[in-house]
């Protein structure tokens, strides 16, 4: 009952914050608040080989472009929702996220964090074209170094519009692009230690991914 309490207040003073701003009278926010639906979206789908597969947003925030408009907020952020949602990387439609209310205008995340991908294969190939194809699990457990999550504070070039009469806003996964850039960040060796004599991953490249994530993940 509390996270429900905490949200519909949450919707609540963003809605007042938006409907506020229509006072400064500047092109980046505009006059009207807009209920929006915000959804998951796979484009493109995709999960490949990976049988399960998914990662988890833990938090996205944001506020106006136009600097008097976010001064409006304080050291309060757009917070889309106080709980985290795992979104699955084999589904191939939308997913409701969250529902806000915001006057239309440009807006700017900053903040997004994403925990790793678990990507589980379930009939591995027993002659893998690569290394990487004989591995059936990439997981925050799969090599050293891996961290529990992946924070970005104001992201480069990660905005999104509201329109009138927009009412939906979609935080977009291009997957195969994400699992790509996942799979390309592990160092695999074909032949493990005993008693593991088949691939497995050795090390972790987090810049590697951390580009992959900000550039596979975008808002509509």
């Amino acid at each position: 009952m509390r996270s429900s309490v905490r949200y519909m207040l949450s919707v609540i003073f963003l809605a007042s914050v938006a409907v506020a701003a229509t006072g400064c009278n500047h092109d980046t926010l505009g006059s009207g608040t807009q209920a929006l639906n915000m959804t998951y979206r796979p484009s493109p789908s995709g999960a490949g080989r990976w049988d399960r597969a998914s990662f988890t947003i833990n938090r996205i925030q944001a506020l106006p472009t136009d600097p008097e408009a976010a001064a409006i907020f304080g050291t309060e952020r757009l917070l889309f929702r106080f709980s985290t949602f795992t979104s699955d990387l084999t589904q191939t439609q939308d997913v409701p996220f969250a529902n806000i209310a915001l006057s239309t205008g440009t807006y700017r995340i900053t903040l997004i964090e994403f925990t790793p991908p678990t990507l589980v294969d379930t009939n591995v190939s027993p002659t893998p074209v690569t290394c990487l194809d004989g591995v059936d699990v990439l997981s925050s457990q799969s090599a050293p170094g891996i961290p529990s999550s992946f924070v970005f504070s104001n992201p480069a070039g990660m905005t999104f519009t509201v329109l009138p009469g927009q009412t939906t806003l979609s935080l977009t996964v291009n997957v195969p692009g994400l699992i790509a850039g996942y799979e390309s960040s592990f160092t695999c060796q074909d032949v493990c230690a005993p008693p593991k004599k088949s691939p497995c991953v050795t090390a972790f490249n987090q810049a590697t991914f951390e580009a992959a994530l900000l550039a596979n993940v975008t808002f509509e």
